[in-house]
């Protein structure tokens, strides 16, 4: 009887690992309070709510994505990378937004060396 209770618990300690580490997986890496909603309102991607969970919308195309719901926010996060490696110019302080013709169209100056890692490590500018 006492085996067949720690193999219970066993089992239930492993599940729960196995869910923690499913949902940390999941998890879309911290975006700054400031910068992020700056740059949001410029990003070509959108999320829409469906019946089936969450669709990602390019605002250009208007082509809707509709990855597995667990990947929604990590597929997003790659695209907005993607578009951050094109659409984006780093000068010391400066984060320039470019338009179609890479020429700049705003600047959002970086308050501080958090937010300018932040810029840094997120959309991985060397």
């Amino acid at each position: 009887m006492k085996i067949s209770k720690l193999l219970i618990v066993a089992f239930f300690a492993v599940f729960m690992f196995l869910a923690l580490m499913a949902l940390k997986e999941g998890m879309p890496s911290k975006k700054d309070e400031r910068v992020y909603p700056i740059l949001q309102q410029h990003m070509p991607y959108t999320l829409e709510k469906r019946a089936g969970g969450l669709t990602i919308k390019s605002k250009i195309t208007g082509i809707k994505e509709k990855p597995p719901a667990k990947e929604v926010f990590l597929r997003l996060e790659q695209l907005e990378k993607q578009w951050g490696k094109e659409a984006l110019r780093l000068d010391g302080m400066n984060l320039y937004i470019l338009d179609e013709n890479k020429k700049d169209k705003v600047k959002i100056i970086l308050q501080n060396e958090a937010e300018l890692s932040w810029v840094k490590n997120y959309f991985e500018f060397k």
